[in-house]
């Protein structure tokens, strides 16, 4: 399976659009560059399976193959807390309009990222039922 980053966008955030989203997944694939570093940190070793499966998932650029899903909060929490390379995204300032078109700022879990290559390929059953984010 060639190694892939899922990002799980909230399907049930008020005031989700398009634009939105874009920025959400940017930031969750910052999160997952974060992590990843953390893991390897600075000593990691080429023969690491973690680094060559994130080696081959980049190849020669700064990213790699990227779906974005849509589901639940709830989903989200659930998957990433399962899967064996997961986690979430919060952003501290994510701004919604109410009906009345008053603008509020609240920290909300936007979207969870999840990364599946052939060492955790059993976590793709925790997320292939999930629907391509629209």
């Amino acid at each position: 399976m060639e190694p892939t980053l899922y990002i799980l966008m909230r399907s049930d955030i008020q005031d989700m659009n398009p634009g939105k989203a874009m920025a959400q997944a940017a930031h969750a694939q910052a999160d997952f560059d974060a992590c990843i570093e953390d893991i390897c940190g600075p000593d990691y070793t080429q023969d690491d399976p973690l680094w060559r499966n994130i080696s081959a998932w980049k190849e020669d650029r700064s990213f790699g193959r990227t779906i974005v899903l849509e589901a639940t909060e709830e989903r989200i929490r659930s998957v990433t807390d399962t899967c064996a390379h997961g986690g979430y995204t919060v952003d501290p300032t994510y701004p919604w309009r109410n009906y009345y078109n008053e603008v509020f700022v609240s920290e909300e879990l936007t979207c969870g990222w999840v990364f599946i290559s052939d060492d955790n390929i059993e976590d793709r059953a925790l997320i292939e039922d999930l629907k391509l984010h629209r």
